[in-house]
């Protein structure tokens, strides 16, 4: 599979056969949303409305908490916060054997329930920008918590922005990764996990 960074939390997800958007830019987004293709999309929150060019009717659409399961992939979708108002969803989802955390908008630590949900992902998406998501020391606790085998960082400094948000190198740092060129996207498959370390993967949105 491939994994691609759309901008703020925005991510792409490519099987051979699905293609997988987790809060991709929605309407009110600062990011323009490009017109694109999906066969599964979780929505930030319910009010969201991206480009998605979708298959016709196979779009299948994920905009509130649940257990889903589409084309062959398994989500859970919880609430941030857990209680009250839901700002947006953060997702467990298991595709070719790989289970990939994505945790959006996160704007504070996870609970206890939260944490066994994320525990021992294969990968960890996880914001790293501060001012209205997680900034890079809550970040690096939560990563040391869930213990992935790789980890990539999103929701940072673009230039296409208008909100300041931290850059990338700042998480980086403080997780202690050497790392200055960014990737365009990561090509994945299950047996090709790390297995004794954990990696930490730039990319590019």
């Amino acid at each position: 599979m491939f994994i691609e960074l759309l901008g703020l939390s925005g991510v792409k997800i490519q099987t051979n056969s699905t293609t997988i958007l987790l809060s991709p830019a929605g309407e009110k987004s600062e990011l323009k949303a490009s017109r694109m293709k999906a066969d599964i999309v979780v929505f930030s929150n319910s009010q969201d409305k991206a480009n998605i060019d979708p298959t016709e009717e196979k779009l299948f659409k994920i905009t509130k908490p649940g257990e889903y399961e589409s084309s062959g992939v398994f989500l859970y979708c919880a609430a941030n916060p857990p209680k009250g108002e839901c700002k947006s969803i953060l997702t467990s989802i298991t595709v070719e054997g790989v289970s990939i955390a994505h945790l959006s908008n996160l704007d504070q630590d996870l609970t206890k329930e939260q944490i066994e949900l994320f525990e021992g992902s294969d990968i960890l998406i996880i914001p790293v920008g501060g001012n209205n998501v997680i900034d890079a020391k809550r970040a690096t606790t939560i990563v040391e918590k869930i213990e992935p085998r790789i980890v990539i960082p999103m929701h940072f400094a673009q230039k296409e922005l208008k909100t300041k948000y931290d850059d990338v190198q700042k998480f980086l740092k403080e997780a202690g990764a050497k790392i200055t060129e960014p990737q365009e996207k990561l090509k994945i498959i299950k047996k090709d996990l790390p297995q004794e370390t954990m990696d930490i993967i730039y990319l590019k949105p």
